[in-house]
């Protein structure tokens, strides 16, 4: 518990930050990328709660836990912000950008969680 604490605080502070710089960038899509950086900090820590819970109970299956976060999280932007961003017929990359940055700080944080504690 007290190593997803870290990384959880740590995903307190990469997130908002991460939230601070796209929004400077795309000012117009702010609500949005709220939308967007909480959808993933909810996600991120889902996963960082069942790898722990998975190197703890099912160390053999840990492989098939992190692809099911994975899946979990492109299911998620499948239904709905693909949508959302498919509504004028083009994805442009800001849109992007809006849903996979806050994606990829949490994957990272998961990265490094799984490779300490695998250590």
């Amino acid at each position: 518990m007290k190593k997803n604490a870290f990384y959880i605080a740590l995903l307190l502070i990469l997130m908002p930050l991460g939230l601070f710089v796209q929004s400077e960038l795309n000012p117009t899509r702010i609500p949005f990328l709220w939308t967007s950086y909480g959808v993933n900090f909810v996600l991120a820590t889902i996963a960082l709660f069942l790898l722990g819970w998975g190197m703890h109970h099912k160390k053999e299956n840990l492989t098939i836990l992190y692809l099911i976060t994975v899946a979990l999280k492109l299911v998620v932007y499948f239904l709905y912000f693909h949508p959302k961003f498919e509504m004028d017929g083009v994805i442009m990359r800001s849109e992007f950008f809006i849903f996979f940055v806050p994606y990829a700080i949490g994957l990272f944080i998961e990265i490094v969680a799984l490779a300490r504690r695998y250590q």
